[in-house]
């Protein structure tokens, strides 16, 4: 079983890795809920694999699938948002 802790682990290292977005308060609660019946190895090895592929974060069931769905290319807008660029970084 993962953890509320674990979880979030995952999300900060898709905000680490994919600095343009944030992590939308609805996708923590989403994580969190479907995550708690996973094992966190699962779900870090599906991420880890989606992002030595992607330039894009990951939806939630492309993690859960270990998959990543071409039809949908831009679905994970729904799931983070994008930042606000400051200029000069």
């Amino acid at each position: 079983m993962m953890t509320k802790n674990e979880a979030l682990k995952c999300l900060a290292i898709i905000e680490h890795i994919y600095p343009g977005v944030s992590v939308k308060s609805e996708t923590v609660l989403m994580w969190i809920s479907c995550c708690a019946s996973l094992e966190y190895t699962f779900l870090y090895e599906n991420l880890i694999k989606h992002i030595r592929k992607e330039p894009y974060p990951p939806m939630m069931a492309e993690i859960l699938n270990g998959t990543v769905n071409k039809d949908i290319y831009f679905g994970w807008l729904e799931e983070y948002s994008i930042r606000d660029q400051k200029p000069g970084k």
